[in-house]
């Protein structure tokens, strides 16, 4: 139990919306069976997916993962969701991955991380203390930015950030 945080991509495809695509991967199994219209548009964008002797298939692929980063959270609470703390999902730009990944360089410069970004308290949301695990979960999430903006294409692909405790 605690807080945790995903960035997910999800394709892009033509005369589909986020909120469709997103929809369509829930009805996967369903629309698989009905094997209409919409499975035939979808199809070549499903993956397959196996860890721990588990199969699925889905169109959405985790790209990120957090667990009680909750300076992290705060700065996606605030810069992506509006203030709304709400366990939906978001979706996440580009120059929102740049403004974040700006902040972490800052943060890692010791330029006042209170400011830069703060920490978050919240139901089992981990320490608020600006300790080594502060910077550590900065420093992780300034490499995984540096990654992302370097390699995920916007262009084809949707970019979504979500957290749940």
């Amino acid at each position: 139990m605690g807080l945790d945080m995903h960035l997910y991509s999800f394709p892009k495809i033509d005369g589909m919306n986020l909120a469709e695509i997103r929809c369509a991967d829930i009805h996967l199994s369903e629309l698989e069976e009905e094997k209409g219209k919409l499975y035939d548009k979808i199809k070549v964008y499903i993956k397959h997916f196996e860890e721990l002797g588990f199969s699925w298939r889905s169109l959405r692929t985790e790209v990120a993962v957090w667990r009680k980063a909750n300076q992290i959270h705060h700065w996606f609470v605030e810069n992506v969701q509006n203030g709304n703390d709400d366990m939906c999902s978001y979706e996440v730009s580009k120059e929102n991955l740049q403004e974040l990944y700006n902040s972490c360089v800052n943060v890692m410069k010791r330029k006042t991380p209170h400011n830069e970004l703060p920490t978050r308290t919240g139901p089992f949301f981990g320490s608020t203390s600006y300790d080594n695990y502060y910077y550590w979960e900065v420093d992780r999430t300034k490499t995984i930015l540096e990654n992302l903006l370097k390699n995920f294409n916007f262009e084809t692909h949707y970019m979504v950030y979500c957290a749940d405790w």
